[in-house]
């Protein structure tokens, strides 16, 4: 039999998840064609246009490399191909390794170790797709409704609009956050070192009226946290 491995890495898992990562590309393309095509029929200039491209592709640069760092342990366990895949669609290291982990374990192997055939690996490939499907139909069926209740919870108000909204955004930060922190250890330095560095670079960017802040703020706090996390392990 062959290794569960050159299965995972073979030709044809290259053709069979390639579709499915050209098809992210093409909804990209899509989606920032009629973001344009829209926003100029709103009155949104080219400048607006090209200051919001650039504070988009300077603020994935650090989720970007942080999902890359991540990649290698995915790439261990489950090879290329699927990482490529599943990274590609999700992008959280966190949910992928966790899913191949309890998927491994429940069909009686380890992941990444001998113990891995290739029944377990089409198993953890499984578990890894179907178990984000939740996301996905929530998304499908309530997108649309989300402005009615947008509008009933704000009152019509822009100014309510914008408190739920930064409440919230907090609120998601916090609870992504929180559990990682506490009790203390080295991940709490990291979360309040790259808090530290975004106060003091927003701080800066007011006092002063520089834009870099606003563009590069997240990028250089998550550098600095992970950075000022691995010091103190």
């Amino acid at each position: 039999f062959m290794d569960y491995l050159e299965i995972a890495n073979s030709p044809v898992m290259w053709a069979a998840c390639t579709p499915a990562i050209v098809l992210v590309l093409v909804q990209a393309a899509m989606f920032t064609k009629k973001a344009m095509k829209d926003g100029k029929r709103m009155g949104i200039t080219d400048e607006q246009f090209k200051t919001a491209i650039s504070a988009s592709f300077t603020a994935s640069i650090g989720p970007s490399i942080v999902i890359l760092i991540g990649m290698v342990s995915l790439l261990a366990s489950v090879a290329g191909p699927l990482s490529w895949l599943r990274l590609a669609y999700i992008g959280s290291v966190t949910f992928e390794l966790g899913a191949a982990d309890k998927a491994a374990t429940a069909a009686g192997a380890q992941l990444g170790t001998s113990s891995m055939t290739a029944e377990v690996f089409a198993c953890c490939a499984w578990v890894m797709c179907i178990c984000c499907l939740g996301w996905i139909i929530v998304s499908a069926l309530f997108t649309d409704k989300m402005d009615v209740l947008r509008a009933k919870a704000s009152g019509g108000s822009p100014e309510k609009l914008a408190i739920i909204s930064a409440g919230g955004t907090m609120g998601a930060f916090s609870y992504m956050t929180f559990d990682r922190a506490f009790p203390l250890n080295v991940q709490t330095y990291a979360a309040v070192i790259g808090f530290v560095v975004m106060f003091v670079l927003i701080s800066y960017g007011k006092k002063s009226g520089a834009k870099w802040p606003a563009k590069w703020g997240m990028t250089i706090a998550m550098f600095a946290g992970m950075l000022g996390g691995a010091f103190f392990l």
